[in-house]
C-alpha cells in the first residue's frame, strides 16, 4: 500500500486548515488503497528535518511574528531556507496570505503588516522560480471571495476560512506533488473526491480567471488582463537545472515529463519544456 508523508509548517490559527487539507487528503487517498502520514513542524528547521520522501508545505503567516526584523534580513533568510529545503528534491509547497488586516488595529501596525505581506507574497513568486516551489495562492483564493463572506483576516480563523484554506492546500498537493507516488489516473481520482467537497464559498474555476486584476474605482474602473510566468514554467526550468547539477536522477526527471504529458496533453507540455529551456539559457520568446 502507497503511503504520501505530508508536513505542514504554519502559524496556530492555520493548523485547523491544515487539519482539514489532511483530512480531504486521506478521504481522496482511501479511494485507490493509498495512505497519508501527516505531521506538524514546529518551526522551518522542523520541516526541513523531515524525512526524505515527505511532501512539505509551508505557510508565510509566520513571519509576520517578526515585522521590527528589516525586511533585507527576513528576505535573504527566506531565500536560503527555501533554497536548502529543495535541494533534496521532494516537493515544497508555500502558501501566501490573505492581505486583509482587522479594520479596529492601529493605522502604523495595519501598514507595516499589510506591507509586509505583500513583500512575502512577491517573495513566494520568486522562490517558485529560483527554486521550484510550488506556490498555493490563498490569497488570491480568498480575494475571489471577500474577507466579507468568509469572515476572516491574513490569520485565517474561522470555520470558513479553515474549510476554503484547507481544500486549496489539498488540491494544490495532489495537482503538484503527487507524480513521484501515484500514477496519473490515481492522482486524478484523488483529485475528483477532493474536488467533491469544494466549499460553497469557493467560486467555480472558469469563472475566475488567474491572469486578470481590477484597477481604479467607480467609473475608472478597469480590468486588466496581466501577462506572468505560471509555476508550472518555473518548475520545468527548475528540473531541467536540478537534472544538469546532479540533484535528482535522469531517470526520475522523465518519470515526471511522462506524468506532465499524460496530465496535460503532448502539445501543452511540449510548451512548457521549450518555455523551461528558454528560461534555462536565459533567453526570452520572442
Amino acid at each position: 500500500m502507497t503511503r504520501i508523508s505530508v508536513a505542514f509548517f504554519t502559524s496556530r490559527a492555520e493548523q485547523t486548515a491544515a487539519a482539514r487539507a489532511a483530512h480531504l487528503l486521506q478521504a481522496g487517498l482511501g479511494d485507490v488503497g493509498a495512505t497519508l502520514a501527516c505531521s506538524t513542524a514546529v518551526d522551518f528547521d522542523s520541516l526541513r528535518a523531515a524525512p526524505p520522501g515527505t511532501i512539505r508545505i509551508a505557510s508565510l503567516t509566520p513571519e509576520l511574528d517578526q515585522l521590527d526584523t528589516p525586511w533585507s534580513e527576513v528576505e535573504q533568510r527566506l531565500r536560503r531556507d527555501y533554497a536548502a529545503l529543495c535541494d533534496g528534491g521532494d516537493p515544497v509547497l508555500v502558501a501566501t496570505i490573505f492581505r486583509h488586516i482587522p479594520g479596529q488595529w492601529d493605522p502604523d501596525r495595519a501598514e507595516a503588516t499589510l506591507i509586509r505581506i505583500r513583500r512575502l507574497n512577491l517573495l513566494a513568486t520568486e522562490l517558485s522560480r529560483a527554486y521550484g516551489v510550488f506556490v498555493v495562492d490563498l490569497d488570491r483564493i480568498f480575494s475571489d471571495v471577500g474577507a466579507i463572506r468568509v469572515q476572516t483576516d491574513y490569520g485565517m480563523g474561522g470555520h470558513a476560512a479553515a474549510e476554503l484554506a484547507g481544500h486549496a492546500l489539498a488540491l494544490g498537493i495532489v495537482e503538484n506533488a503527487l507524480d513521484a507516488a501515484l500514477p496519473f489516473e490515481a492522482q486524478e481520482r484523488v483529485k475528483q473526491t477532493i474536488t467533491a467537497s469544494q466549499p460553497a464559498l469557493r467560486p467555480a474555476p472558469d469563472l475566475v480567471p488567474g491572469n486578470l486584476m481590477t484597477m481604479g474605482r467607480g467609473r475608472r474602473r478597469q480590468v486588466v488582463s496581466t501577462i506572468t510566468d505560471s509555476v508550472q514554467d518555473n518548475h520545468v526550468g527548475w528540473l531541467i537545472r536540478q537534472v544538469l547539477k546532479g540533484q535528482i536522477p535522469p531517470g526520475q526527471a522523465m518519470d515526471k515529463l511522462i506524468h506532465a504529458v499524460r496530465r496535460r496533453g503532448v502539445q501543452e507540455s511540449l510548451g512548457l519544456l521549450t518555455s523551461g529551456m528558454i528560461r534555462l539559457m536565459g533567453l526570452k520568446p520572442q
